[in-house]
């Protein structure tokens, strides 16, 4: 009989214990009417594009601070040389290559296939051979843009050919 009663009464306090766990667990989960709720308003961050910075620069090169005054010179003098690069790049000294044949007349009909092309008639792009000798000898002719571009014009004018089916790569003239 004693180990009846110890039996019940370990039902009923875990019984207790339960109901207890679940009215606590239910006044911290439902919000109260007199809880105040901090809500932001304004964003938390907010993004710069950063248009002159270099593309090559990564996290670590930003967060890394020079130590001495030497390294801070030669890291002022290198920012100095990325910007005359960029605005070397902004100069229109770069054209379209459509194609290369080692036959002069296949590339004369490619350039004037080509020529029929809205894309050239709109853009008021002229094509040209030029004919290129390479080191060991072999001789090509390259179907290439006569009007000079600059690097971004270059490279949308080539995304918009590749969008077409014209393959296309963008050369430097030197």
């Amino acid at each position: 009989m004693k180990s009846l009663s110890v039996k019940v009464s370990l039902i009923i306090i875990s019984y207790t214990t339960l109901i207890a766990l679940i009215v606590l667990s239910y006044i911290s989960i439902v919000p109260n009417d007199e809880v105040i709720i901090l809500e932001n308003k304004s964003p938390l961050v907010k993004k710069i594009e950063n248009k002159l910075g270099s593309k090559n620069e990564t996290v670590y090169k930003i967060l890394e601070k020079p130590k001495k005054i030497e390294d801070i010179i030669e890291n002022e003098i290198a920012d100095l040389k990325n910007v005359k690069n960029i605005t070397g790049d902004l100069k229109k000294n770069y054209r379209l290559q459509l194609a290369s044949f080692k036959n002069e007349n296949k590339s004369k009909k490619i350039s004037k296939n080509f020529l029929k092309n809205n894309f050239f008639k709109d853009n008021k792009i002229n094509l040209d051979i030029k004919k290129i000798k390479l080191k060991n000898g072999q001789v090509y002719f390259r179907v290439i843009s006569s009007n000079f571009f600059s690097l971004a014009k270059a490279n949308s004018h080539c995304e918009t050919l590749k969008k077409i089916k014209i393959n296309c790569i963008v050369i430097k003239e030197k």
